[in-house]
């Protein structure tokens, strides 16, 4: 099977929280039962296990990254999901991923089995916010695993002394990416996009399936939920 290294950038959606008004450094998901530091065991108040998977440098964004891991399929071919503007700014929010399992959730959530898979740790939770868990996007992953999974052995160690699932270096997993026009490029090769039947697959070394044919959304991958635990913007 042959995987490539991925150049992506991410779109950002602000039209999903035009409802709310967020200040520089304002506090917009606080989940936090204690202080956590990286590779801390993890539950949450409905008993979900996991580990905090990423803290960044200045403690404002803290990610819970599940103990287990399921095998769905992304969800329904010949639809497109996110219909908003492609302007390619804010490559390091983490918006898109929120906006993508409100979006899902408005359609119907059990269409999409791996986003809804995610979103059962909510429990009866009638409304997504940006502490819920849900689908990791392509930002998620690389602040978790590393630009080139440079942190994948510290998650696994972390994973296995809390019981968990770790995770396979060379296995696929969905993102909540669609195959977005423009979104994902290799190179020497002409690009090719369908975002209506294709979502985007990744490892955790950061590399993804050079034959697109793979990325249908009816196709089975293994998925791994996460959660921002504490964000502020």
């Amino acid at each position: 099977m042959r995987h490539f290294k991925l150049k992506y950038t991410y779109i950002f959606l602000s039209l999903l929280f035009a409802s709310c008004s967020f200040e520089p450094y304002e506090v917009f998901t606080d989940e936090r039962l204690e202080e956590y530091e990286m590779y801390d065991y993890y539950v949450d108040q409905y008993g979900n296990e996991g580990i905090i998977a990423y803290v960044s440098s200045d403690k404002k964004c803290v990610i819970a990254l599940s103990l287990d891991e399921s095998l769905q399929s992304w969800g329904p071919t010949g639809e497109e999901i996110y219909k908003g503007s492609t302007e390619w700014i804010d490559i390091h929010s983490v918006k898109f991923g929120v906006a993508m399992h409100q979006a899902m959730m408005s359609m119907g959530i059990e269409r999409f089995p791996a986003q809804n898979w995610c979103n059962q740790k909510n429990m009866s939770e009638q409304y997504p916010r940006a502490g819920s868990w849900r689908l990791p996007s392509r930002y998620d992953f690389s602040l978790i695993f590393g630009t080139e999974g440079q942190r994948l052995e510290r998650v696994n160690a972390a994973l296995k002394s809390a019981n968990g699932t770790p995770l396979e270096k060379e296995e696929m997993y969905w993102a909540c990416n669609e195959d977005i026009d423009g979104y994902i490029t290799f190179n020497d090769v002409i690009p090719d996009y369908d975002q209506a039947n294709r979502a985007v697959t990744c490892s955790p070394l950061n590399t993804t399936n050079y034959n697109k044919d793979r990325w249908i959304k009816k196709n089975q991958y293994l998925v791994r939920a996460i959660k921002y635990v504490y964000y502020e913007y």
